[in-house]
C-alpha cells in the first residue's frame, strides 16, 4: 500500500505522524517526553514518513533539554528493517549534538513481542551510549 501521511504536525507540545498501518505521537505535557508507536511498519520506504517525525521530536527534545525520551513499543505490532533505519537515523542525530546536550532513548518493550527485544538489541550494540531497553 502506498503511504498516506499526515506530516509531523505540531499541536502545542505534541507531535504526531500516521500512515495507513501505523502511527506515532510525542507527548511532552509536563513530564519526560514519551513517543508511542502503534500498528505495523511494513512499507518499503517508511523513512519518508518517519524521518521528518524523528527530526521534529529531536528538535523538541533539544528545545526542552530532556535527557531521556521514552519510546513506547508496548502497542507496536511490528517494524520492518526499513523502519528501523529511522531509529538509526535518530541515534545519528543524537550523536551529532554536543555531549552535554545528548539524550538517551529508553525503549519500553512488550514482553510477548520477541522481535522487539531482538531488533532493539542490535540498536543497543550500535549505540550503547544512546539506547536502553526496559520491559
Amino acid at each position: 500500500m502506498g503511504e498516506s501521511t499526515t506530516a509531523a504536525a505540531r499541536a502545542g507540545a505534541s507531535f504526531q505522524v500516521s500512515d495507513q498501518k501505523y502511527s506515532a505521537a510525542l507527548a511532552t505535557s509536563g513530564a519526560a517526553p514519551v513517543v508511542r508507536f502503534l500498528g505495523t511498519v511494513s512499507t518499503p520506504n517508511p523513512a519518508s514518513v518517519l524521518n521528518p517525525f524523528v527530526e521534529a521530536v529531536h528538535e523538541e527534545v533539544g528545545r526542552t533539554g530532556a535527557k531521556v525520551v521514552t519510546v513506547d513499543f508496548s502497542e507496536f505490532e511490528f517494524c520492518n528493517s526499513s523502519g528501523f533505519k529511522s531509529f538509526i537515523y535518530w541515534i545519528e542525530l543524537i550523536r551529532q549534538l554536543p555531549a552535554e546536550r545528548q539524550y538517551r532513548l529508553r525503549f519500553l518493550v512488550a514482553p510477548g513481542r520477541r522481535w522487539q527485544k531482538t531488533s532493539l538489541l542490535v540498536l543497543t550494540c550500535f549505540a550503547t551510549e544512546a539506547v536502553e531497553i526496559a520491559a
